[in-house]
Order: structure tokens, then sequence, then C-alpha cells
């Protein structure tokens, strides 16, 4: 159980630090790669809020990869995190609002959310 968790978590976190890191480094290439629209004034704030956030979220997959008896709460908020993150997402591309590019990023998401409900069921 400890090496499962510890392999699921820690790529949950890497995936989370992928993420930010790509919108901190590689903003305008990502940006255009997802089709989201120039991010200035207040949807700048918002977008930084958003990745605080995710790494926040990083962060607490990472503690519970090194220790997943004592993080195990952080698996249950990452699967109700990610299933809202993507039913947020998802929700926006079936109204019309949004292209295709970030409900497919959000794939990720899904897959976490569903491996995290999986873990914490079986153990």
């Amino acid at each position: 159980m400890i090496t499962h968790a510890r392999w699921l978590m820690g790529t949950a976190a890497l995936f989370n630090f992928s993420v930010v890191l790509c919108f901190l480094f590689l903003n305008t290439q990502f940006s255009a790669l997802l089709q989201l629209d120039s991010a200035t004034g207040s949807n700048l704030a918002m977008r930084d809020l958003a990745l605080a956030l995710i790494a926040t979220f990083g962060a607490a997959y990472l503690y519970a990869a090194i220790d997943p008896v004592r993080g195990r709460p952080y698996i249950a908020l990452g699967a109700l995190g990610k299933s809202l993150a993507a039913l947020t997402i998802f929700a926006h591309w079936f109204a019309g609002s949004i292209d295709w590019q970030l409900p497919l990023l959000l794939v990720g998401d899904v897959l976490y959310s569903l491996l995290f409900i999986h873990f914490l069921r079986r153990y």
C-alpha cells in the first residue's frame, strides 16, 4: 500500500507542478497550445491565484507521497479538488465558452480523481 500510494501521489504532485511551471516559464507557448486568452489585469491575478492553488495541492500530494498514512486526508481532498476542477472546466466546454484543449488537460485530473477514490476505497 505504501509503495502504491507513493507512486500515485508522487506522480500527482509532478502533474500539478508541471502545470504550474509551464504557465510560469512557458506562458506564451502553453497558453497558445491551450488556446487561452491573454491574461492581464484582474484576469492575470485570477490565473496566478489558480496557479498558487494548483501548487498548494501539489505540495499536499508530495506530503502524501512521503507519508501516505498521515497524508491520507490530502488524498481525499485531492479527489474532491480534482473532481471539482474537472467539473468546472467541462461545464464551460459543454456550454461552448471554451474549446477542447483545456478540457483535454483536465482529463489528467479526472483520471487522478478516479485513482484517488479507488485508492481510498481499497485502503
